[in-house]
């Protein structure tokens, strides 16, 4: 199943926010439902008006989490200062993480790391742990799978619009999984040379000819590289990303801030 709705990026980086650019956060806007994937310093663009004002229709932001590492989560502690309407916590636990997700998230929001547990944030917030292949959120189906990573992480799979593939090495599992699909989401943490001179730094992470073959031989037809690492500057980013144009997906430069159309045909 497909349906119109659009992407917009507000946080792209891995680790750490730098030349501007802000840890992993991306919002997906349909009709009905609006959902962040990930949940990294990017919320704090729900601050910028021309987000505010998109945002205006939804009476409920929902937030699904891929693992608990803290450039997918700290933004959880900015929800209190940019945004005011109730919010779903879709947290990952077992077998998809080792840890629950009470315990997680009750780990990150309570004294003394932060002044205020969940369940005195100023607004409505639930959270419900997800350990099964499928998730419902609004009218979007999630099919969901556990990757390699330190402690775990969730590949997902949005209806048949999008997958979102991050912190995880590519496996014999993963064309499977997103074949069909529109656009792929997907981290390029290393160049090749830098996987090749430094393959400690790939653990649960991928490089740029494993996603390259990934995506053409999974048939996507767009491809939004994600978790930059964040040593590189924009310029070297571009010219990084601008050399990933020689697979067969149409790549997508992932500008924070930028509206991508997620109906298939119409991107």
């Amino acid at each position: 199943m497909s349906m119109p709705g659009e992407l917009i990026p507000l946080g792209t980086n891995g680790y750490i926010p730098s030349f501007g650019r802000h840890t992993m956060s991306f919002l997906l806007l349909t009709g009905e439902t609006a959902l962040l994937l990930d949940a990294g310093s990017g919320i704090a663009r729900l601050l910028e008006p021309g987000l505010q004002e998109v945002l205006l229709p939804y009476s409920r932001l929902n937030i699904v989490l891929t693992h608990y590492h803290l450039d997918h989560v700290i933004g959880l502690s900015y929800l209190p200062g940019v945004w005011t309407k109730p919010v779903r916590i879709f947290a990952p636990q077992r077998p998809y993480v080792d840890t629950e997700a009470g315990e997680a998230i009750g780990r990150l929001l309570q004294p003394p790391l932060f002044s205020l547990a969940l369940d005195r944030f100023p607004m409505e917030v639930e959270l419900f742990g997800y350990g099964k292949d499928r998730l419902e959120v609004g009218e979007l189906s999630l099919r969901c799978r556990r990757q390699e990573h330190p402690g775990g992480s969730v590949g997902m799979r949005v209806n048949d619009d999008l997958a979102y593939i991050t912190d995880t090495v590519v496996d014999d599992q993963s064309e499977r999984f997103i074949r069909g699909v529109e656009l792929l989401l997907h981290e390029v943490w290393l160049t090749d040379a830098e996987a090749s001179a430094h393959p400690g730094g790939l653990a649960g992470h991928s490089c740029e000819s494993d996603v390259l073959r990934l995506a053409a031989d999974s048939g996507v037809r767009y491809l939004l590289p994600v978790h930059h690492h964040p040593k590189r500057t924009n310029e070297e980013l571009n010219l990084f990303l601008g050399s990933l144009r020689r697979g067969k997906a149409e790549i997508i430069l992932p500008h924070e801030g930028i509206r991508v159309a997620t109906r298939q045909g119409s991107l």
